[in-house]
């Protein structure tokens, strides 16, 4: 019964908008068909829709909830984060000052910001702003240096020379977040304004983008925004996810947020050339700078109907079913987003939505309806994800039940608990707070404030499935005269890392 009156109330709710004469009109119903069952087989909320060919916006409609709680609608004008589809603007405006003469795209990064230093001679010596926009210097991710930091953006910067690379320089492909913040910081070095502002006066004022913006605060001050939602158990059941891992650091990274009716504009220069309303936006050379790949981003091509993916400057260039694609996902707190281009026929379809299980397809979620558009066979996307979602799921409880079968019962703390209280640095990640309440300790790390239940020994862990937040694993470490100095922990998926203790609670 409750799914029946979901799919009645996202089909009540929808918003639809559409430009009559083009020769697609009598595919939207049946993209309407293959939306509806991809919200319903992955449990989305709310979606939105955008579909352009050539200069026009030819279809866009919000479907379900961008607000269940209160029963608002997602609508074209609801605003979600774009999140790593920001990678693109930002890709584009270096490409424009490259044009402008500002940047040498090819030369090295530390002639236009000095103060940015890496971990080796190499590096530093040789980076540059393509290698940091292609994801080839070798540095592995370190997402835990911006998720959810108070860092600005000059913080994180100084942060990359402690970052050790995984790979050798350019020898293959490390998606990095870091480095498109690094390449936004020299990009205010050489502009002297904000990255923000580039944006803003490159790319969102000439093009019309009047309700696209950086940061949740000007989202939400929108009041037409999406909330994302998370399954806490397995009734999926939808609760509104309120960790927020993005700051503002992470900027040029993935903080844009926008909405269908802003991204056709930006979607409607893209595909004619940096042209839009008449007016060249963009130089035609910037975009073609965009386009050229420069490293291997998929070895393996899982797929028959996809090639191996190239990394180009903020978009993957491949094969599908015979046509040139270019494309790229977003992913952030719960917003999963898909800009996917077919140049060869002036189309482009960008998807966006509030689900954190349907993450998991974000990546061919916008391909079925470029089948249905252009006529192709229809593969089984959403049930060949589906099946990997549900392997993975049970894949993540059997490492789950094997780390619970590592503990060894019946052991208590070394120490009484508030020698275990304190606070612990990090140069990389700064502090790590432990306090004492009631008889239990609390982690403090990043806004988050978790219970922290005793596994084994010195080892104590949390466990936030239920509400949408990071989990920790603390290994508390003692000194040659047995007290606690130190803690170990991986901050959101890094490499296992100490954190010194330097006072005490």
């Amino acid at each position: 019964m409750r799914k029946t009156i979901l799919v009645i109330a996202i089909w009540l709710t929808a918003s639809v908008g559409y430009t009559q004469s083009n020769p697609f009109q009598k595919k939207f119903s049946i993209i309407d068909r293959y939306i509806d069952s991809l919200m319903e087989s992955w449990n989305i909320p709310g979606l939105a829709l955008g579909i352009v060919y050539k200069d026009q916006l030819i279809y866009s409609k919000g479907y379900g909830y961008r607000d269940i709680e209160n029963k608002l609608p997602v609508e074209s004008s609801t605003i979600f984060p774009i999140a790593s589809n920001t990678k693109l603007f930002t890709a584009t405006a270096a490409c424009m000052l490259a044009e402008e003469g500002k940047i040498n795209l090819d030369k090295p990064v530390r002639n236009y910001l000095p103060s940015l230093h890496f971990s080796n001679d190499e590096l530093d010596a040789s980076v540059t702003m393509r290698d940091m926009l292609s994801h080839r210097t070798g540095l592995p991710r370190y997402d835990g240096i911006w998720v959810a930091s108070p860092y600005t953006r000059k913080e994180i910067i100084d942060k990359v020379a402690q970052m050790k690379p995984q790979m050798r320089f350019r020898e293959g492909y490390i998606y990095n977040n870091m480095m498109f913040s690094a390449s936004g910081a020299v990009m205010e070095s050489i502009t002297g304004i904000s990255w923000e502002d580039i944006i803003r006066k490159k790319l969102f004022q000439p093009l019309g983008m009047n309700a696209s913006c950086f940061t949740n605060e000007e989202m939400m001050q929108s009041r037409n925004f999406a909330y994302a939602y998370f399954e806490p158990d397995s009734s999926r059941r939808l609760q509104k996810r309120t960790f927020v891992s993005q700051s503002t650091a992470l900027g040029p990274a993935g903080t844009i947020k926008s909405n269908v009716e802003d991204m056709s504009h930006w979607i409607i220069a893209q595909l004619n050339r940096g042209k839009y309303k008449g007016q060249q936006i963009i130089p035609e050379a910037a975009i073609r700078q965009t386009l050229i790949p420069n490293t291997i981003a998929d070895k393996e091509a899982k797929w028959n109907e996809l090639s191996n993916s190239l990394y180009a400057l903020g978009r993957v260039v491949q094969m599908y079913k015979g046509y040139k694609i270019t494309t790229h996902t977003g992913s952030i707190d719960g917003y999963y987003s898909n800009l996917t281009f077919v140049p060869s026929e002036n189309i482009a379809v960008y998807m966006v939505h509030n689900s954190i299980p349907g993450g998991s397809i974000r990546s061919v979620m916008a391909l079925p309806v470029i089948d249905r558009l252009l006529n192709l066979s229809l593969t089984p996307w959403s049930e060949r994800y589906l099946e990997e979602y549900r392997k993975s799921k049970m894949e993540e409880k059997k490492r789950k039940d094997s780390i619970s079968a590592t503990k060894v019962k019946n052991t208590v703390p070394s120490h009484s608990l508030n020698d275990y209280t304190g606070k612990y640095f990090n140069s990389t990640y700064e502090d790590v707070n432990i306090e004492s309440q009631d008889g239990q300790l609390w982690l403090l790390f990043r806004g988050q404030r978790s219970l922290l239940h005793h596994f084994h020994y010195d080892q104590f862990i949390t466990d936030e499935e239920a509400s949408g937040r990071p989990d920790f694993r603390i290994n508390f470490l003692t000194n040659t005269k047995g007290e606690i100095d130190k803690v170990s922990l991986q901050p959101f998926g890094d490499p296992t890392t100490e954190f010194v203790k330097t006072s005490r609670k």
